[in-house]
């Protein structure tokens, strides 16, 4: 269960529509609430709205934190 539950550590990330995210993602946490948008590698993107600040938002798979969409600021990206 430890594998599939958490981060194992972090990066502070710039959303950006080009720039990917060189490893595997877990999910990301917000300093400042706002919608994130994420895209993935198949090609799709997806906007989650209302991200709270302060707390993990478990996402897998995505390797984009997309400058586009996104409103939330102070981004981790965890691993």
């Amino acid at each position: 269960m430890r594998d599939t539950v958490g981060f194992q550590g972090g990066v502070a990330w710039t959303p950006s529509d080009t720039a990917v995210i060189p490893r595997q993602t877990r999910g990301f946490y917000v300093a400042e609430p706002g919608n994130v948008a994420l895209g993935y590698p198949d090609g799709s993107s997806v906007v989650w709205p209302a991200c709270v600040a302060g707390l993990p938002h478990a996402h897998f798979g995505f390797d984009k934190v997309l400058s586009t969409g996104t409103t939330a600021t102070g981004i981790v990206i965890g691993y």
